[in-house]
């Protein structure tokens, strides 16, 4: 048996999963499958995924503090803002 030293991390088991197309579901709701796929393929996590839903029913990509979401959350939330249908000129 080969023992890893006292300070080795197994990265394996310690990187978070990407969230399944029904994780995916249940957060954003029904949407068409390709946006799932896309969802999928930026590799997010259901927490990630969240955020970014979170994000995106909030109207906006910034926050009360002028945050805007960054990386793989900011991926997530353009590909659901890209699904939004325009709204009608008034």
């Amino acid at each position: 048996m080969i023992e890893r030293p006292p300070n080795h991390r197994n990265t394996k088991n310690s990187r978070p999963k990407p969230a399944s197309a029904e994780e995916i579901r249940r957060i954003v709701g029904d949407v068409d499958d390709r946006v799932i796929r896309a969802i999928m393929e930026t590799g997010a996590t259901a927490a990630q995924v969240l955020e970014a839903a979170l994000w995106f029913r909030g109207g906006g990509p910034e926050d009360e503090a002028g945050h805007e979401p960054h990386g793989v959350v900011k991926a997530v939330y353009d590909i659901l803002d890209a699904e939004e249908p325009a709204e009608p000129d008034a």
